[in-house]
């Protein structure tokens, strides 16, 4: 995935049956993202192409073995090497001795044309950093040292860059500290989940954030606030900003010149602060003006060198821009290109369409994918070579500099595919001449191990390689740390590029604003149902995309919540259902990208012949269609904001949601505590006041001789990821059940992230809440099973007897947190699906229903190993799925009869309490307030 985390994967019998963050990798520290937690279905995926496919003259595959197809392709390279004639390669975001490779074999066929092509490659900074300090890369940011943030259009806990990684460091910067903690401001035309998450949101019009900065740098240095710059650089920048009055810049972003005053203010007073531009989601025709002035900002404000740092540098400043993908668009046209192959890279769904792509491949005579899934640029190949998954291979990666992950292949492979590395040292050696001599390895393993005895020999010369190597396989590899440049500002650079920041014309449409969704990235987490079936933090919708539309635009235009939309500009037009919400500006539609595939497998194209159970309509378009193929002028990025016009198709467009009130109506589900609140309570006894009530119970309290599980969740860490939904999945065997089934409530997650909003309408405070079995002490759910099929045991769980269940339903309709999951039916597990389940946990079947059971298999583990080794059971050593995936260690769990314990400290905190305490269910999960700024 993108965010290069590191990946420990469990595996029973043979078979990889969960995954998990690597603890000892620097970029997610044991964590996960949703999309990690999902890979498991890319390993296991029913669609993947099982073998070698050839197309024959009636454009069908057929299938071949692997020495035919290697033969086959091996005819056509001698062909194309003595006629001379050039070979093209796509990857997607490669390093290692994978990327090396590749390099080194295009090379040895008079090739060095090599993409590595990924759509949303961060461009804009590049080419920023390029101008403005000399060094065309993506620098580190510390969000952790920051005391105030302000990002403008960049959605790190989405998306950008490394979410993982971003996320921890955030919930340590809002982390309480000594009566103070930090501060976030979200400057954007869309709430998107990271703008959920700020302190306040400042909605400007798309392509204005860029003159929000310089503005902000106006103030600064006229009231003299700046710092760490000298002062002839700071006259010079004053010269470069001073048309940008806050009148004018209030006029084109829509604030009140005393805002933007009061923004700079706080701003320049943080010590650091942090500013972030560069956001996907803001790639528009002032893309790297934007990152210009905002890195201007951090460098009038001291912050260059604190929390922006040149080193270690990332990996994603080696990815080609937009503009070469159009400009191979142009060669293939015009007969150029002989020969491409690409893996793992789907440019047809995700370039715009009036690139033309589709229509230049026809024009290449020779088309090979080495990619895993039937999507739609492999379906135009004429051949089709499939590889292993990252879970079958041995790799390496190195994401920052410093960083050199190892991996190693977690079982054998699912089907009859090949390792990339094997398949083109074996085409080399069939090639013969200079091709074979160049490349001695025997396998791919062999030439990995050679290139790690380099790293050895720069890194650990002292060591026997084989230790070294043993070492960093166990780890996962070898972490350095890198020491950060020294820049210099070139300020001769910065007027033409800061020229472009102007007020902009008012477009006579509306101005749509596509971003990569929080489940499917760009398109290739679209065939992987945990991922379709998880609802979108904010929107709650699954299983489709939508048009997000202001609700005064919706009225202006007779548009209704659910009606198909034939959204159209000025390069193409598709269709999509609207959904009204406050979270995006008058004037601006929004709409997220990874759906609309036309070939893609039954969960991402539900009109596949092998769809069965799902919705028979295509879910939506892909917002890429309507894309202008024109880079932007500065850095050659994709332009992802476009004019649009809608027109009301008429029709209805049935929205699978999840959501129930986004209002608590006074219940105090998700609550939270002003700073001063808690600092006052803090700096008096230690510890908050807790009233204590005297209830009078009708059956005799539960004893727990040993054990009391229970689990803390501090809201003000918990960013709404999702990420603990898809573990539960995985870890539990909860069934998919599909669009149709969602739209009837009959979802299955054991634990749902719930989003309440607080405040006026048009402008809310958005706070999310984990909601799952709360394992009560006196459960409502117990007393009314007549099989008594729900049960409180002694170490004060409520577990589920599944084979005395008789579906009564009973205990769901008196349970008050509504976390109870009725099988409907026997969902099915396709098959290879079926190699994922767990078998550490029972698969249910229709009339039984099922819950949260605090992970009871992992509790289980935890104590017969302690009970092997003659030990009382350790304070953190049981981390249920959720907690151990969160990348925000936002839930605690552990035993709440061990008054050392680290949940029995948060359960007695100053912020503790209990959803719904009132109704004496005595819940074991006890909540910690968000805290309000």
């Amino acid at each position: 995935m993108p965010g290069r985390c590191g990946m420990l994967v469990k595996t029973l019998e043979g078979r990889a049956v969960k995954v998990e963050g690597n603890p000892d990798h620097p970029v997610n520290r044991g964590r996960l993202c949703a999309r990690g937690q999902a890979s498991l279905q890319g390993l296991y995926n029913p669609d993947r192409i099982r073998q070698p496919l050839l197309k024959d003259t009636s454009g069908r595959f057929k299938p071949l073995s692997w020495d035919e197809a290697e033969g086959w392709l091996a005819t056509r390279l001698q062909e194309l090497h003595e006629r001379r004639q050039g070979i093209v390669w796509l990857t997607p975001h490669m390093t290692g001795a994978l990327d090396h490779l590749i390099d080194r074999w295009l090379q040895a066929f008079g090739s060095q044309r090599r993409l590595r092509y990924e759509p949303f490659a961060y461009d804009a900074i590049r080419v920023a950093n390029k101008r403005m300090f000399g060094l065309d890369t993506i620098p580190t940011y510390d969000l952790q040292s920051s005391q105030r943030i302000v990002s403008f259009g960049s959605d790190f806990l989405e998306t950008w860059i490394s979410p993982v990684m971003y996320a921890r460091e955030f919930a340590a910067m809002r982390a309480y500290k000594h009566g103070r903690m930090g501060r976030f401001i979200f400057i954007g035309p869309r709430r998107s989940l990271t703008a959920a998450n700020a302190d306040r949101w400042v909605a400007v019009p798309p392509g204005t954030e860029g003159m929000m900065a310089l503005g902000m740098i106006r103030v600064i240095i006229a009231e003299g606030l700046w710092r760490g710059a000298p002062k002839g650089e700071i006259e010079q920048i004053k010269g470069l900003v001073d048309r940008y009055t806050p009148r004018l810049v209030s006029q084109a972003a829509e604030v009140t010149p005393e805002d933007l005053e009061a923004l700079a203010r706080l701003f320049a007073q943080a010590d650091p602060g942090l500013a972030l531009a560069g956001g996907i989601a803001g790639d528009g025709q002032q893309a790297t003006a934007t990152v210009v002035a905002v890195n201007l900002l951090n460098y009038v404000t001291g912050n260059i060198g604190r929390t922006v740092r040149f080193g270690p540098l990332s990996s994603l400043g080696r990815l080609s821009s937009h503009r070469e993908m159009v400009d191979l668009i142009q060669a293939m046209n015009d007969g150029k290109i002989s020969a491409l192959f690409f893996s793992e890279v789907n440019p047809i769904f995700s370039l715009p369409g009036s690139a033309g792509f589709e229509q230049a491949l026809g024009q290449v005579p020779l088309v090979v994918s080495c990619s895993s899934f039937m999507d739609e640029t492999t379906a135009k190949a004429a051949l089709v070579l499939p590889t292993h998954t990252p879970l079958e291979s041995w790799g390496d990666d190195e994401p920052w500099e410093g960083l050199h992950g190892l991996m190693q292949p977690a079982m054998e492979p699912v089907f009859q595919t090949k390792s990339l590395g094997d398949l083109l040292l074996s085409l080399a050696k069939r090639h013969g001449g200079a091709q074979a001599e160049a490349f001695a390895e025997g396998s791919f393993y062999e030439l990995l191990r050679n290139r790690w005895r380099e790293i050895h020999r720069r890194i650990r010369p002292e060591t026997e390689f084989e230790t070294f190597w043993s070492e960093a396989l166990q780890r996962g590899g070898v972490f350095q740390e890198v020491h950060p440049r020294s820049v210099s500002l070139n300020l001769g650079a910065l007027p033409d590029t800061l020229h472009g920041l102007q007020v902009l014309d008012q477009p006579d449409g509306l101005i749509l604003v596509s971003y990569p969704s929080i489940n499917h990235f760009d398109g290739r987490g679209a065939n992987r149902p945990w991922l379709q079936e998880l609802p979108d933090p904010l929107t709650q919708l699954t299983w489709d995309g939508w048009l997000d539309i202001h609700p005064e635009d919706a009225q202006r235009l007779t548009i209704s919540e659910g009606d198909l939309l034939n959204v159209k500009s000025a390069h193409g037009e598709i269709e999509l259902p609207a959904h009204l919400s406050t979270g995006v500006r008058r004037g601006t539609v929004t709409a997220p990208i990874g759906q609309g595939h036309t070939a893609y497998g039954r969960y991402a194209d539900p009109q596949d012949p092998n769809a069965t159970g799902f919705s028979e309509k295509r879910r939506s378009g892909n917002p890429f269609a309507l894309l202008a193929a024109q880079p932007e002028s500065d850095s050659g990025g994709l332009l992802l904001s476009i004019t649009v016009t809608l027109t009301n198709t008429g029709l209805k467009y049935p929205l699978a949601s999840v959501s129930g009130s986004t209002r608590q109506h006074d219940r105090g589900i998700a609550q939270a505590v002003p700073l001063e609140t808690i600092a006052r309570g803090l700096e008096g006894n230690g510890h908050g006041s807790q009233e204590t009530r005297v209830v009078r119970q009708m059956y005799p309290p539960h004893e727990h001789p040993h054990h009391r599980w229970g689990m803390a969740v501090d809201l003000n860490a918990c960013i709404g990821c999702s990420a603990c939904v898809v573990a539960c999945y995985a870890e539990n065997n909860i069934p998919v059940v599909g669009k149709e089934q969602l739209v009837r409530g009959r979802e299955m997650s054991w634990i749902r992230i719930e989003r309440f909003e607080e405040g006026p309408a048009d402008r809310p405070a958005i706070r999310f809440i984990p909601m799952l079995c709360q394992h009560c002490d006196n459960a409502p759910c117990e007393p009314v099973c007549p099989v008594y099929a729900t049960v409180h045991n002694a170490e004060g769980l409520n577990i589920q007897v599944y084979n005395r269940c008789v579906g009564t339903r009973y205990c769901s309709n008196n349970c008050p947190y509504k976390v109870r999951r009725f099988n409907w039916f026997t969902y099915p597990w396709p098959e290879p699906l079926h190699l994922q389940l767990n078998p550490d946990v029972t698969v249910r079947e229709s009339g039984v229903m099922e819950k949260c059971t605090f992970c009871i298999q992992r509790i289980t583990a935890g104590k017969a190993k302690a009970k092997d080794e003659g030990r009382p059971v350790r304070d953190g050593e049981i981390v249920p799925a959720c907690a151990q995936t969160c990348p925000t260690r936002a839930i605690v769990f552990g035993d709440l009869k061990d008054p050392a314990s680290e949940v029995s400290r948060l359960s007695q905190g100053p912020r503790r309490y209990r959803v719904l305490e009132h109704l004496n269910t005595q819940p074991a999960i006890t909540y910690l307030k968000k805290i309000n700024p």
